[in-house]
């Protein structure tokens, strides 16, 4: 498919988060722009589940370290102006993440699904004529993939907490994906509903080449040790 050839790009976002027993729903949106070699840029927004006020965050990815920055954080440690995680959880993954929203990446989720691609239909995205796919994807396969990268210990956070996600893509004639939506649920806390995450992504300006500037490190506050020590619980 010729979007893994295209490089660069934009994307919007488009999210809702429903976690009965916390709060009923909340929408999230954004927008980004990826250079094609795990690097991104972007801003979404989000309402408060406390106060309902919009909570804006800027977020920078490079490979799996991802950056973020909004001032619903507070003051940082050492005021520090971003807040950092390693996706990867520290492990020494064999090949970097891609960027959020990165067409390439959705690809592969579609592609490695042991139950294959059902073709739905038709539709424009975007004023696009395009063709519209569907494909489940287990716990399982989700691990294993993070297995294959090198990522243990989100393999096992994936095992322990996930749930199966399904993934649909809009593919035009050229065979560039024009959107995807991947729809997920997992095990809530104990006396609470499951927590689903229906996303969506709009993908255009193929060939785009952005300068994504990478937050230096002394402007940034590792989170990733207190997100390890979340998930052991």
């Amino acid at each position: 498919m010729k979007t893994q050839r295209q490089g660069g790009g934009r994307a919007v976002v488009r999210g809702v988060i429903s976690e009965p027993g916390r709060f009923k729903s909340l929408t999230v949106t954004g927008h980004l722009a990826y250079d094609g070699s795990g690097l991104s840029r972007g801003t979404v927004t989000m309402p408060d589940p406390n106060s309902n006020d919009l909570v804006k965050v800027d977020m920078v990815q490079d490979g799996a370290k991802m950056y973020m920055r909004s001032s619903r954080f507070g003051t940082l440690p050492d005021g520090r102006e971003w807040l950092g995680l390693d996706l990867s959880l520290g492990d020494d993954v064999s090949s970097s993440f891609p960027a959020s929203g990165d067409a390439r990446e959705e690809l592969e989720l579609l592609e490695q699904t042991a139950g294959g691609v059902d073709e739905i239909g038709k539709e424009d995205v975007r004023g696009v004529a395009t063709t519209r796919y569907r494909s489940e994807i287990s716990v399982s396969e989700s691990a294993n993939r993070l297995r294959e990268e090198g990522a243990d210990t989100m393999a096992s956070a994936v095992e322990e907490r996930g749930g199966p996600a399904q993934v649909e893509a809009w593919i035009d004639a050229k065979g560039l994906v024009r959107r995807m939506r991947i729809v997920q649920s997992m095990p809530g806390e104990e006396g609470e509903g499951p927590q689903t995450t229906d996303m969506r992504i709009d993908f255009f300006d193929f060939g785009l080449e952005p300068e994504i500037d990478v937050p230096d490190s002394n402007e940034v506050f590792d989170a990733t040790s207190l997100a390890k020590e979340e998930l052991d619980g």
